[in-house]
């Protein structure tokens, strides 16, 4: 079924229900897992071990050597239990064996908890208050007294554990551990230039004297899991599920002219990456390799583990320590940006495939729509639906350009490489998506979600008003409401050149008179209709390639 354009069915709201105002009657987060070590070693042999001996303190004590989380993973599955399918390489983590690298670190860890209290913070204030009322008996409700929490992850030990922590800060009441900083950290030795070094070690001595956030008050008879479903039903990973088909899919967009002559253009760069970072020559590429000839996720990973880390960007390599070391690590350090921007633009290309983008998106976008539509029914009694996805920074994007968020599809390409001059950033704001230039606002799709990054939808029920027709989708990036123009038809433009794009229909907007403009429920079911449309339909049924097929093709999930 074909749905073409229409401009009859957005809700025409007061502003403050752009933000925070109506009944909140379901919420589902999508996040990237927390803060992790590198996904891959890409130093020079030799010094392999020193890194890898600094990034197993960087992670919870144990966790490295079992291959299975350790103590921590242990204490938090207490109250949120990781209940893997066979299906899902054997039941076992696809991550186990590679320790320390792609591990959740102890800051992971803490601001994933973060993250779970400031959304029972807004749960909290905003849409309703019952959380903060008390029983007849005057014992005051429990976060699951109200809401039915589940929460689904990929099959990461980093992303189950990013979920349970965002579970422990969600729903624990104990007493907030206290936040490192910098002014009271006390190092063990090693002089100031040397001090990451030592860093690690005093996260693990603090983690040791911490606790979780939960307890068996909080739980008041409840339980609540982190399921890593059976494959036939995992909507979360395409590019585990179906690696064979998503192997397909990317290489056509390789293949094309435009990919193939920018993604060679980049094939300097990539050379004058190698010279500092030569793990990356010879590693494995993602569906059988790109003109660039290196694998620019790992590329990207090593600027952000080591900046998240205050890690020099060349210690434990040939040139730390050198008379060059302060020339060396400014001319990497210029690279940071042009290598993100060339990662983002890569995905763009990608997700501008309306077969490749709906393979990603449609099955998890079109698993909450029907979830909705069983809220909308319910009595406002029954608790509510509050559902938890846990996956990576690949699926976030996937979904971002799905429901059409405004900063990436009209934004503006910011210069591309030249974004850095002389070693002087020309703009900010660049992990927000927001652009400062010449004293105007300009939002960039060169943008990448960070670690803990949210998407939250929440299905919003407007005062005194009921059925589906009295309820709205208000999507939320990393606390602020996102603007969407996604493609409401398959005759809409699809993502172009040259932005912006004029004809789409827009949502979650500010108009004169204040009032907004939001995304009803017949909007939502009509967007992935366009979206299943514009990808080939039913080709992207949830069923996993068969055992034959199945191989890790696919992306390494940041």
């Amino acid at each position: 079924m074909t749905y073409r354009r229409t401009y009859t069915l957005q809700r025409r709201l007061p502003a403050s229900y752009l933000t925070n105002e109506g009944k909140v009657r379901g919420v589902w987060i999508f996040h990237r897992h927390g803060d992790r070590a590198p996904n891959r070693y890409l130093g020079p042999p030799h010094h392999y071990e020193e890194e890898c001996n600094h990034w197993f303190t960087r992670i919870p004590p144990s966790s490295a050597k079992g291959g299975e989380g350790g103590a921590a993973f242990r204490e938090l599955s207490k109250y949120y239990e990781a209940k893997v399918s066979d299906t899902q390489n054997g039941g076992r983590f696809l991550d186990v064996g590679r320790a320390p690298f792609g591990f959740l670190s102890i800051l992971g860890m803490d601001q994933m908890r973060e993250v779970g209290r400031r959304f029972r913070s807004r749960y909290e204030k905003f849409g309703h208050k019952i959380s903060t009322c008390t029983h007849e008996d005057g014992q005051p409700y429990t976060f699951l007294d109200h809401w039915n929490v589940h929460a689904y992850s990929t099959n990461y030990l980093r992303t189950v554990m990013s979920a349970q922590c965002f579970l422990d800060g969600l729903i624990g009441t104990r007493k907030a551990m206290n936040k490192r900083t910098e002014s009271n950290v006390v190092y063990a030795g090693g002089g100031l230039t040397d001090y990451y070094k030592d860093a690690g070690f005093h996260e693990q001595l603090e983690l040791l004297n911490k606790t979780i956030l939960t307890s068996e008050e909080d739980m008041n008879g409840h339980s609540v899991s982190v399921e890593v479903r059976d494959k036939k039903i995992d909507t979360l990973n395409a590019f585990d599920r179906r690696p064979t088909m998503m192997n397909d899919l990317v290489k056509n967009v390789i293949a094309t002219d435009q990919f193939q002559r920018i993604d060679g253009a980049a094939l300097p760069l990539a050379q004058e990456l190698c010279d500092f970072l030569p793990g990356l020559i010879g590693a494995p590429q993602a569906f059988g390799g790109t003109p660039s000839g290196i694998n620019w996720i790992h590329a990207n990973d090593h600027f952000v583990c080591r900046r998240a880390h205050s890690v020099p960007l060349l210690a434990f390599s040939d040139h730390e320590g050198k008379e060059n070391e302060v020339e060396a690590e400014a001319a990497l350090e210029k690279m940071a940006i042009p290598v993100l921007s060339h990662l983002a633009w890569r995905f763009r290309e990608w997700y501008s495939s309306p077969r490749l983008l709906a393979s990603v998106s449609s099955p998890p976008l079109r698993e909450i729509m029907g979830q909705m539509l069983d809220c909308v029914h319910r009595s406002e009694e029954e608790k509510r639906p509050f559902v938890l996805y846990s996956c990576h920074d690949v699926t976030l994007l996937g979904l971002l350009y799905a429901i059409g968020a405004d900063f990436l599809i009209s934004g503006h390409d910011c210069r591309g490489t030249k974004m850095q001059e002389e070693g002087k950033l020309i703009h900010c704001g660049l992990i927000d998506g927001l652009i400062q230039e010449q004293d105007a606002d300009q939002t960039s799709w060169r943008w990448w979600p960070p670690y803990s990054s949210t998407i939250a939808f929440e299905l919003v029920q407007v005062d005194n008003e009921t059925g589906i027709d009295g309820h709205f989708i208000r999507v939320v990036l990393n606390g602020r409401a996102l603007r969407l123009i996604p493609m409401m038809s398959s005759e809409d433009e699809k993502l172009l050149t040259k932005q912006p794009i004029y004809n789409r229909m827009r949502f979650g907007e500010m108009n004169g008179g204040g009032m907004c403009d939001m995304m009803g429920m017949h909007d939502f079911e009509q967007m992935i209709v366009a979206l299943e449309d514009a990808g080939g339909g039913c080709i992207f049924s949830i069923e996993e390639d068969t055992p034959e097929q199945a191989g890790r093709l696919g992306v390494d999930g940041g």
